[in-house]
């Protein structure tokens, strides 16, 4: 036998007892880690739904412990769902950082496509139609500016708060509302630019998210600001002091809940998927109603009828308006010349 022989058949034995030697722990991992999966599908899940500001009460008082006690029925497995609240592209952008969210409910679909670029969301997950509410204006009670539809917010004079589209989807759904208002009425892009400039030259004060312009204008911040429909009947059943205008012409915002692909563990998706399709589903619909919020479907008839509604679907869909209307027109033209005032502090208006 040849010298060359011999060294390929020395080689060939080690690398066999090497393949050998992997296999054993590669084995061994496999089994710890199967066993694990099927240890913990028998287990507590523990979900984590990241969740816009004004979903709060909905969710926490509603929604996450009538599902608890849905799914432990069902399947005799303990859950718990922990609610992280904030404003919804905040939140979004949270989640492409890092946040351990396993379900996301955002107040526009445009946050989806946000974390689908960041890669936290698969780009064949698509995300679930929940719930919906008109764009409204909330005046002082009497609505002493006489305010009846956006274009009144123009008037000179007149102290407007506005949710900052940057980081709240009640911003940017107010941004919609006021451009796509003039836009669908004139038909002229152009119009909906100027309507946009004269309302916002008018806007002293912006709040992180539609809960916290809410709490600003509870204090005494402004005459006036757009918010959800839902928002503002919450805050008249509270006992807040103040007049609810809908516009004849008005934007349904649309509300999404998706699972965050990158986060949910093996053993919880089937939990979190539960869930999500729960939330479109006739029990939570029930729910939405209770705080005001109009299913995304059917259900609505205890609220009252608009005249003129619109979606976003009429201004081209979420990729056409977000990059036309919010960073074509409110970004890059209207931003850059609006002065905001100083606003009082939370301390002077609470005296």
């Amino acid at each position: 036998m040849s010298e060359t022989i011999r060294r390929w058949l020395k080689h060939a034995n080690w690398l066999r007892l090497a393949r050998g030697a992997l296999a054993v722990p590669l084995l061994a991992a496999a089994a710890f880690y199967g066993w694990t999966a099927l240890s913990n599908a028998q287990g507590p899940v523990h979900l984590q739904v990241y969740a816009f500001s004004t979903q709060e009460e909905a969710l926490s008082q509603g929604i996450y412990p009538a599902f608890e006690r849905a799914w432990e029925a069902e399947t005799g497995r303990d859950l718990t769902i922990e609610g992280v609240f904030g404003a919804s592209a905040t939140l979004a952008g949270q989640i492409n950082l890092g946040a351990p969210a396993d379900v996301a409910i955002f107040s526009n679909a445009q946050h989806v496509t946000h974390l689908k670029v960041g890669r936290r969301v698969r780009g064949n997950t698509e995300p679930v139609a929940v719930a919906q509410t008109p764009m409204v204006i909330v005046t002082r009670p009497g609505n002493p500016w006489r305010i009846d539809s956006f274009e009144d917010l123009a008037q000179p004079g007149l102290r407007l708060l506005h949710a900052d589209p940057r980081s709240s989807g009640a911003g940017q759904w107010a941004v919609l509302a006021e451009s796509g208002s003039a836009l669908l009425e004139t038909g002229d892009p152009a119009a909906a630019g100027d309507r946009l400039m004269s309302i916002w030259q008018n806007v002293h004060l912006l709040g992180t998210s539609a809960r916290s312009a809410m709490a600003l204008f509870e204090l005494g911040a402004a005459d006036a600001f757009v918010t959800y429909e839902q928002d503002a009947l919450l805050a008249l059943e509270r006992g807040t002091d103040l007049h609810v205008v809908v516009p004849q012409r008005t934007i349904i915002a649309q509300h999404v809940a998706v699972l965050v692909d990158d986060n949910i563990k093996l053993y919880e998706r089937a939990a979190a998927q539960a869930f999500v399709q729960y939330l479109a589903g006739p029990e939570a619909r029930e729910i939405w109603v209770q705080y005001h919020i109009r299913p995304a479907t059917n259900g609505g008839e205890a609220f009252a009828p608009l005249a003129q509604p619109f979606t976003v679907d009429d201004l081209g869909g979420w990729s056409t308006a977000y990059a036309e209307l919010i960073e074509g027109l409110w970004m890059a033209e209207i931003e850059p010349l609006v002065e905001l005032r100083a606003g009082p502090s939370l301390l002077d208006l609470g005296e």
